[in-house]
């Protein structure tokens, strides 16, 4: 009988126990994030009584604010269509979208409101206030993002790779979030997609500009040096089928520095092959590709060619950008910032401050810790022969004048059309200070389309950041 009580015992002690953790679980770790997730239903209710706080860029000048109209609140974008896809929109019957959204709980300042501070504002028959948040973003980069995209299908992502801080995120063609009620089915119907951001949802095969991750991979498994002698008469056969230099241009004796400069397909197929899928696969992972990105905005992963698809000679496509490996503008601007960083992998970030209604900083954020993931001799070799690439390469058109400028072209097949256009690159060279990943869709050759955007938009960001 005694030890039957002693066994119940220890059942309902056991059950009080996992009620406790479960209670702990939901209210100390999930309770912050759940107060925010957009879908809360006291969100919902919260909207109907506050005032939705501002987002403010990185010198305090309002992207997104309400204003209050007969009563009723109104949210109005003072930028128009410039921060579109990155700040989003709240409409009452539309919904909200990018840190309108991801923002939610604290612009409405859902998470750190006490019962205490909710009934003192009744009383008083105050209209609570949400909570400010200013961004890493500056107004005018932005503008210059956007304006080298006028007329095209593309991105332009810009980062300080000395923290990781987003300067500017643009996405082609954009929508005007203050004309919605009227332009919303125009702009689902329209076939250029405007209200995707192609800057974090975009998926496109990098092609040549993956090259850095092949150097990267051959460097640190040394199976290369930057002088390895290669010869490219133009073509290689992999199984049975040949695979060309742009152009069907012959390089001759070539060295592996040379090849990235001149961007040799020929070269970048022998040195996938000595490197292995396998290891190159290990390597674009430890670069971030295939894998979301630890941001503030939702963003797409991308694609990465599975083990057997890489296995053998498999690994040609993959060693030059091309089979069915697909990134984000997102992904690109970052794997550049690992070499800017001297091999650090960098977490972005897009918030910096959260403030009260009256400008008291109520939580200012910091930058997350960087991984090492290359040594920094190869990040020092890469970064090396990128500023040859601009240099002397197939990335001059990104030159400026006294600025030792670090990139890499990329001119990427799909099937359908031109092929895409991209332009990855950093500067100073020496002392990174702004790093930027251009694309242009079915744009054509990435020296000759996204690198002068790129230059475009590294000279008025530098003027910006010091």
């Amino acid at each position: 009988m005694t030890g039957r009580i002693r066994r119940l015992a220890g059942f309902l002690l056991a059950l009080f126990v996992l009620q406790a953790l479960g209670a702990a679980y939901w209210q100390v770790w999930m309770g912050p994030r759940l107060a925010q997730d957009p879908r809360n239903p006291r969100l919902l209710l919260a909207e109907e009584r506050v005032e939705r706080g501002a987002l403010l860029d990185r010198n305090l000048l309002p992207l997104a604010r309400t204003r209050m109209e007969a009563r009723r609140a109104v949210r109005e974008y003072p930028t128009g269509s410039l921060f579109a896809h990155l700040v989003g929109y709240r409409h009452p019957r539309l919904g909200k979208a990018g840190l309108e959204a991801a923002l939610d709980g604290i612009l409405l300042g859902a998470a750190e409101r006490t019962p205490w501070e909710e009934w003192r504002d009744r009383a008083l028959g105050r209209r609570p206030r949400g909570f400010d948040v200013v961004l890493t973003v500056d107004q005018e980069i932005q503008k210059a993002a956007a304006q080298v995209l006028e007329g095209r299908r593309g991105a332009v992502v810009v980062l300080d790779p000395r923290d990781g801080a987003l300067l500017a995120m643009a996405s082609a063609p954009s929508f005007d979030p203050n004309q919605l009620e009227r332009d919303w089915a125009v702009l689902r119907r329209d076939p250029t997609s405007p209200l995707l951001n192609r800057a974090t949802h975009g998926l496109y095969p990098p092609g040549s500009t993956f090259k850095v991750v092949t150097m990267a991979a051959a460097l640190s498994r040394k199976a290369a040096k930057p002088d390895t002698r290669f010869f490219c008469p133009g073509f290689v056969l992999v199984r049975g089928r040949p695979i060309l230099d742009f152009g069907g241009q012959a390089h001759g004796p070539i060295t592996l520095r040379e090849a990235l400069v001149w961007s040799c397909n020929v070269v970048f197929v022998h040195v996938g092959l000595r490197v292995g899928g396998a290891s190159l696969r290990e390597f674009a992972a430890a670069f971030g590709l295939g894998t979301s990105p630890d941001f503030e905005l939702p963003s797409e992963a991308g694609h990465l060619p599975d083990p057997e698809e890489v296995a053998g000679d498999g690994v040609a496509q993959l060693s030059f950008g091309q089979g069915s490996l697909l990134v984000t503008p997102l992904q690109m601007a970052l794997l550049t910032a690992v070499v800017a960083r001297g091999g650090v992998r960098l977490r972005p970030y897009v918030v910096a401050q959260v403030r009260a209604g009256d400008g008291q900083v109520v939580e200012r954020y910091r930058p997350k810790p960087g991984e090492r993931i290359l040594v920094e001799e190869v990040a020092g070799s890469l970064r090396d022969t990128m500023v040859e690439v601009v240099a002397r390469g197939t990335g001059r058109a990104a030159a400026l004048p006294g600025v030792a400028v670090a990139g890499k072209t990329g001119t990427a097949t799909a099937p359908g059309g031109a092929p895409h256009a991209w332009f990855i690159g950093f500067a100073p060279a020496e002392r990174p200070r702004v790093v930027v990943a251009v694309v242009v869709e079915r744009g054509g050759t990435g020296g000759q389309v996204a690198a002068p955007m790129a230059r475009e938009v590294l000279r008025r960001a530098l003027e910006r950041v010091r």
